[in-house]
């Protein structure tokens, strides 16, 4: 893995700065972004080989075309690496069947598996709940991350913690107005989380 100075560097061009802008949330052919950021394909593939170099791009094949997509996640592990190590305070009001499942399955801050037992998973998942901020929106993105910190298996988590009613989820159905009118409407759809206030709960 790349430390953060080498990975800086490398997005210290501006125009990596801005093909890594056009391709953040979307894979593009070099093509497409050749036209997004206005250079000629030869030069975005010079620029895309140096992000190989450092795995912040990936790679994906749509057929016969090779798409590339910006890969956040060198960048996240490489700025965690030089935070200072963060003990988890296991508050003095959980009870020692808590404090043993935490002491248990967090190893340095993360969980070496997801426990398979309902009842020590819940506890796990209640440590999980409390990163989340009362009644503040999250999106996909947002919650994945939070999770990754602790465990890759985010999937799991996310859903385990909507089953056990910790976090709702809500898909949003979005229409843009002109095209409604049009009769040309395209339904875009979002996910969002958010933690239940417990304060509010009767």
């Amino acid at each position: 893995m790349a430390d953060a100075v080498t990975l800086f560097r490398v997005l210290s061009d501006g125009n990596r700065i801005k093909i890594a802008a056009a391709i953040m949330d979307r894979a593009l052919s070099v093509d497409e972004i050749a036209t997004a950021v206005q250079l000629p394909p030869k030069t975005v593939w010079g620029h895309i080989g140096t992000f190989q170099m450092v795995d912040l791009v990936e790679e994906r094949l749509a057929g016969n075309v090779r798409t590339f997509r910006f890969n956040q996640r060198p960048l996240h592990e490489a700025l965690k690496s030089l935070a200072p190590k963060r003990e988890e305070n296991l508050d003095d009001d959980l009870d020692a069947f808590d404090r043993k499942v935490l002491g248990d399955f967090l190893v340095d801050g993360r969980l070496k598996s997801i426990p398979a037992q309902h009842k020590k998973r819940d506890v796990v998942l209640r440590f999980l709940a409390e990163r989340f901020e009362p009644q503040r929106m999250y999106g996909e993105k947002e919650v994945n991350a939070i999770l990754r910190e602790y465990h890759d298996d985010v999937a799991s988590l996310r859903r385990y913690l909507v089953d056990e009613g910790m976090v709702t989820r809500q898909i949003i159905r979005e229409v843009e107005s002109e095209a409604l009118m049009a009769g040309n409407a395209k339904v875009e759809h979002r996910i969002l989380y958010w933690k239940p206030d417990e304060s509010h709960e009767v």
